[in-house]
């Protein structure tokens, strides 16, 4: 596993002016789990996944440097990327949480891969990551993962996403009639809808 560490000169732009402005971009909402040195599940909500390279198959995360977890992916040698189900916003706010505990009441199995926390109640997506680099870079780190497995449990249910401090659901205007009736009633009440006609490639 490759190390670095990036140094980041001093900031001219001001902290609170770009938080304000990035709560604007649309998040898919994903659980990173490992397990630590005494074979226990950990996990943090992260929405910083992205896509890396098709050749060979990889992304990215990034992890607060001060969260508990990412001493578990180092142990684990790699993570596993859930994305949550639309609906699922407690889920995500119990893993955001400092609870010790948070699998207690969070159902999930052995990845066949790799034997990392696949959230099978949860989880709209999954993909299984080795560990391949870690990169120091100011609050967090960028973990790059090489795709060991993937797959998809409920893909007509959508994802969570969240959008300017609410979680929302994703609503395609492309879906079938069908398929966006089974989208809107597997979301939970107060989650607010995010529509948006399909993306043209840049």
């Amino acid at each position: 596993m490759h190390h670095a560490t990036i140094p980041m000169p001093t900031p001219h732009a001001d902290a609170e002016s770009f938080r304000e402005t990035m709560r604007f971009m649309v998040s898919p909402i994903s659980i990173v789990t490992a397990l630590d040195d005494q074979g226990y599940p950990r996990g943090l909500t992260c929405s910083a996944v992205c896509s890396l390279s098709m050749a060979p198959p990889s992304l990215l995360i990034c992890v607060n440097r001060r969260n508990r977890s990412l001493d578990a992916i180092r142990h684990s040698g790699g993570f596993m990327v859930n994305l949550l189900k639309a609906g699922r916003a407690e889920t995500s706010d119990i893993f955001a949480s400092p609870l010790p505990a948070k699998f207690a009441n969070t159902e999930w199995q052995p990845s066949p891969m790799s034997g990392l926390p696949l959230l099978s109640g949860d989880a709209l997506a999954y993909v299984d990551c080795g560990l391949q680099a870690e990169i120091d870079t100011g609050s967090h780190a960028i973990l790059v993962g090489l795709v060991r497995g993937s797959g998809t449990t409920a893909p007509a249910e959508g994802p969570l996403v969240y959008w300017c401090r609410n979680y929302g659901r994703w609503i395609s205007h492309d879906l079938p009639e069908d398929a966006a009736a089974r989208v809107a009633m597997a979301s939970v009440a107060g989650d607010a809808e995010v529509s948006a006609a399909r993306p043209t490639a840049s």
